[in-house]
């Protein structure tokens, strides 16, 4: 019954194909040298080669056959053998073309990246190099693993935050509050403090040397032992302020 509907299965296509050459090859007991060659080229066989056999078998003879039935049987082997060679390759052509069709459909798009350069400043704190924390609120934190070297901290919240022993040279921290903050043998020569709240914070042992204290507020800082030279201090509210052992 005639179905174009019909699927066949793609591991079933070499069989049909097989079956059929050798149906066809059954129905045509004979074969012009012309058709010889269509099915050899349908195989894929030059047609040098089909005639070569086919002069080879004409040559063959067998001692109980009469040569005529030999060169028969011989031509009809070779009729059956074409067209099985051509059905395997089609269908072998198929399970290929199928095979390619599937592999491009399967393949996965390539999902371009975007290049990332360096990361999002969401958070100031997180950036290395120099520390960049103007107007940021840092009270109380413990800021000792941060480079201050020339960071700019303008008007920053760094009320009791622990700076001690950190190299704050050249820092901008002006109008900072630095309210209660630790910053015992700190580096801040020429850093600018002008205008920040150092009240109540302690500078024991601090070096100031040509830092900008104008108009800081200094109330009841700790500024023992701290070298103050050519510091400048115009303006500056003293306080309360320890300047015991101060070198000035």
């Amino acid at each position: 019954m005639n179905r174009p509907e019909y699927r066949i299965p793609e591991e079933k296509t070499q069989e049909v194909f097989t079956l059929a050459a050798q149906l066809y090859a059954q129905h045509n007991q004979s074969y012009s040298v012309k058709e010889l060659m269509e099915a050899g080229s349908e195989a894929k066989i030059p047609p040098e080669f089909v005639q070569q056999a086919i002069d080879q078998l004409q040559l063959q003879h067998s001692p109980t056959q009469h040569p005529a039935t030999q060169r028969s049987k011989a031509l009809i082997g070779l009729v059956i053998g074409l067209p099985l060679l051509a059905g395997i390759a089609l269908a072998g052509w198929l399970l290929t073309k199928n095979a390619a069709t599937t592999a491009q459909v399967n393949e996965a798009p390539i999902q371009s990246q975007p290049i990332s350069g360096n990361p999002p400043v969401s958070d100031p704190t997180l950036v290395t190099g120099n520390f960049k924390c103007a107007r940021l609120n840092l009270a109380g934190q413990d800021l000792r693993d941060k480079n201050f070297r020339q960071a700019d901290c303008t008007g920053a919240n760094l009320a009791g935050a622990n700076l001690s022993g950190l190299d704050i040279e050249s820092a901008n921290l002006s109008r900072a509050d630095l309210k209660n903050a630790k910053l015992k043998d700190a580096n801040l020569r020429g850093t600018d403090l002008a205008g920040a709240n150092l009240a109540g914070a302690d500078l024991s042992g601090a070096d100031l040397e040509g830092a900008n204290l104008t108009n800081t507020n200094l109330k009841g800082a700790e500024l023992r032992n701290a070298n103050i030279r050519r510091t400048d201090m115009a303006g500056a509210e003293l306080d309360g302020a320890n300047l015991s052992g101060a070198q000035r």
